[in-house]
């Protein structure tokens, strides 16, 4: 009997289901840091949800090269169990992990599987927690050149924006060497880590990450039709909002590109910044007032002593 992704919850005890699911992502071969055994991973979607798969050891080179991105499988048995949220951003509590008695056969001429998960619109970025992942879309505005980081790594930023803001995204190693896209092409982003950068939250596209440019989905078509009507130069023409340890880009010409949370956030740091100002002068005035305090005893003790001196060479002249 088939199941849905979503039903696979109900087989943590048991290894006997079947599924048929498409392949949104696969990770390449990896090796453990210690260097002792492989695995690879994968995102499945069917019309009920989507699910993370990994095959460790001899099942990475059975299975491989059988799951190829975007196309559909009939997948049965494996292990059901809890998904570790750390490294697993779908919406399913549980992931598969593939064993000697997982079978995979490729389906043709199915059609009703979405290709591709539930995208976040680019605002979310400045709301999620520090290590999570995202999936979401947008127009290229900014291309930077690959720079080098400690001599070991490669980084690449671009900026990404939609109608509801822009974000920096940084490319690593292979991603940022062999990036080929343009500016207004449309780039989508699957699994996504959220970092913070100096107090500001960005994308980093990792190992894991899947990048598509130009993906033929409604969303690439929704945001080309958005870009035509919205001048570029306005997306460019930002200004640098410096506010406590805070950079932040905002834009200028469009209430639509404001950002709620980066603009609570910004109102924050700005009555911070304002206590400790107001704290700050009391201090000065203060202090000025002790000055000139100070002043006036020291202005009336060389009056004394201007008096004294006249005094005493009035007498010795006598």
């Amino acid at each position: 009997m088939e199941y849905g992704i979503a039903d696979l919850m109900n087989f943590s005890n048991s290894s006997d289901w079947s599924i048929t699911a498409r392949v949104l992502n696969k990770t390449d071969i990896l090796k453990f840091k210690n260097g002792n055994g492989k695995y690879f991973s994968t995102i499945l979607i069917d019309k009920t949800t989507d699910i993370r798969a990994i095959a460790f050891g001899d099942d990475v080179d059975r299975l491989f090269s059988q799951l190829k991105v975007k196309h559909v499988y009939n997948i049965k048995n494996g292990e059901i169990k809890k998904a570790d949220k750390a490294y697993n951003n779908t919406k399913h509590d549980y992931e598969i992990i593939f064993n000697s008695s997982t079978i995979i056969i490729e389906r043709f001429g199915v059609t009703d599987i979405p290709s591709h998960p539930q995208l976040k619109t680019i605002e979310h970025v400045f709301s999620m927690v520090v290590k999570t992942l995202i999936d979401t879309i947008g127009v290229i505005i900014k291309i930077e050149d690959p720079q080098e980081k400690n001599g070991k790594h490669k980084l690449r930023n671009i900026i990404l924006a939609d109608h509801t803001g822009q974000v920096d995204v940084t490319l690593w190693d292979s991603k940022a060497t062999d990036f080929n896209a343009k500016e207004e092409d449309i780039m989508s982003i699957i699994g996504g880590k959220i970092i913070d950068y100096k107090n500001v939250k960005k994308i980093s596209v990792t190992l894991s990450s899947k990048v598509e440019i130009n993906p033929r989905w409604n969303e690439t078509l929704n945001l080309q039709n958005w870009y035509k009507g919205f001048e570029k130069k306005k997306l460019l023409n930002l200004s640098q909002v410096s506010v406590g340890s805070q950079e932040l880009n905002m834009f200028e010409n469009s209430q639509s590109f404001r950002n709620k949370t980066e603009y609570e956030r910004i109102l924050q740091q700005m009555k911070i910044d304002d206590d400790l100002i107001s704290k700050r002068l009391l201090e000065l005035n203060d202090e000025e007032h002790k000055i000139e305090s100070e002043r006036a005893d020291l202005n009336f003790k060389k009056q004394r002593l201007s008096i004294e001196r006249d005094s005493i060479q009035s007498r010795l002249e006598n």
